[in-house]
């Protein structure tokens, strides 16, 4: 019973911070953007800018979308190969209704629920745990970057009092390597918790989630290198890169839901770009699109499927 209460006040507090979050982002970012006298003029420089983009461009930014999920769908397909082996196309088909199911729900935790509605019943469990080891790669990979490009960019955030940066120069690397033997540590279980080795996984398919969640990253960091281009926004892209990897770690960090990521998302890279480049309203529109790409339009694709794989049943 105590449990219970537990882990409904946790699961409170969670959808609270994130709603907090979603209240002061979204009060920043109308304050920046839609209470401005040159609003009229912003909306037709976009609108121009977008009428600009060539045919080609727009299919690149398609195939780095398509691209990204690949990934995913690689990754879910390798870890549930043993257990429960599925095609490609089922696993590319789970990871959109997964991405449909995570755009409502804390933290995307509805990716789980998703996912597993194609895999066998007596399967279900077994492949909610193992899509577990495949977001904690992708989180080992998120907070490894993160922290060394935050630790690039310390110098540039007078902000961050002197204890926090401390505590991340060195810090970091500590709980960098801690994350990494938690990863990799396997352990036989006896007894009663016998039941837990069914979850564990090969150390083999851990490196290749580790390797899968690297190749996602970079794809993740071409987009944004892509649309800051399309825009026409001057910033070294050195730079963008850094500055994007602390904004993944943030996010990592922070709980917020995909409908309500989008102002949050924003506002972070307002911040986190403050020091090199002025223009927010841009930096805005940079974190629109690339929420759109990543998160609207698979989750229009996944609810697409969802409702096709009802009507089948």
């Amino acid at each position: 019973m105590f449990n219970n209460y537990l882990q409904s006040f946790i699961s409170i507090g969670k959808k609270s911070i994130g709603f907090i979050l979603f209240v002061i982002c979204s009060y920043a970012i109308y304050r920046t953007v839609l209470v401005n006298e040159n609003w009229t003029q912003l909306g037709m420089m976009l609108k121009a800018q977008l009428l600009s983009i060539a045919f080609y461009q727009w299919v690149v930014l398609f195939m780095l979308m398509c691209l990204n999920f690949l990934m995913e769908s690689i990754k879910w397909k390798v870890v549930v190969a043993n257990t429960n082996p599925i095609s490609f196309t089922k696993a590319i088909k789970s990871v959109l209704v997964g991405q449909a199911f995570a755009f409502f729900t804390p933290n995307r935790i509805g990716d789980f629920a998703g996912r597993v509605l194609f895999l066998k019943t007596e399967h279900k469990l077994i492949g909610m745990a193992h899509l577990a080891w495949a977001s904690y790669a992708q989180l080992i990979i998120t907070l490894l970057l993160g922290t060394i490009a935050i630790n690039i960019n310390l110098p540039l955030y007078p902000w961050i009092s002197q204890i926090w940066l401390s505590l991340i120069k060195f810090g970091s690397p500590f709980v960098g390597l801690v994350i990494m033997l938690l990863f990799f540590y396997k352990k036989e279980w006896k007894g009663k918790l016998g039941f837990l080795n069914v979850i564990q996984i090969a150390t083999r398919v851990k490196a290749k989630l580790l390797l899968l969640s690297f190749l996602r990253y970079l794809v993740f960091l071409l987009q944004y290198i892509w649309v800051a281009y399309l825009l026409k926004i001057q910033i070294d892209t050195g730079l963008l890169v850094v500055s994007v990897s602390i904004l993944f770690l943030c996010l990592s960090i922070l709980p917020t839901i995909n409908i309500t990521e989008l102002v949050v998302r924003g506002q972070l890279l307002i911040i986190i770009l403050a020091p090199f480049y002025a223009d927010k309203h841009m930096v805005i529109y940079l974190s629109s699109f690339i929420w759109g790409v990543n998160f609207l339009i698979p989750a229009v694709i996944g609810a697409s499927l969802l409702l096709g794989y009802r009507l089948n049943r």
